[in-house]
């Protein structure tokens, strides 16, 4: 999924907002992502800063409840 962790770097926060709730809540299981994939979104919107710390912090919810 490289090629979406390139696209959290790049797009606007809303789009990424909407991508990543499907990536993260309404994917099929085995279309979901793994927790390493998830840490590195995080790691993408923190380092955004702004508006995007709001969905760095949904990333680490996501990794908290699914125990990684």
């Amino acid at each position: 999924m490289s090629e979406l962790t390139d696209y959290f770097r790049n797009e606007a926060p809303g789009a990424a907002a909407e991508t990543l709730d499907f990536w993260l809540h309404e994917c099929s299981l085995d279309e979901a992502p793994t927790a390493v994939e998830v840490a590195e979104w995080q790691a993408v919107f923190a380092a955004r800063g702004g508006k995007f710390l709001r969905l760095a912090e949904q990333c680490r919810q996501w990794l908290a409840e699914e125990g990684a």
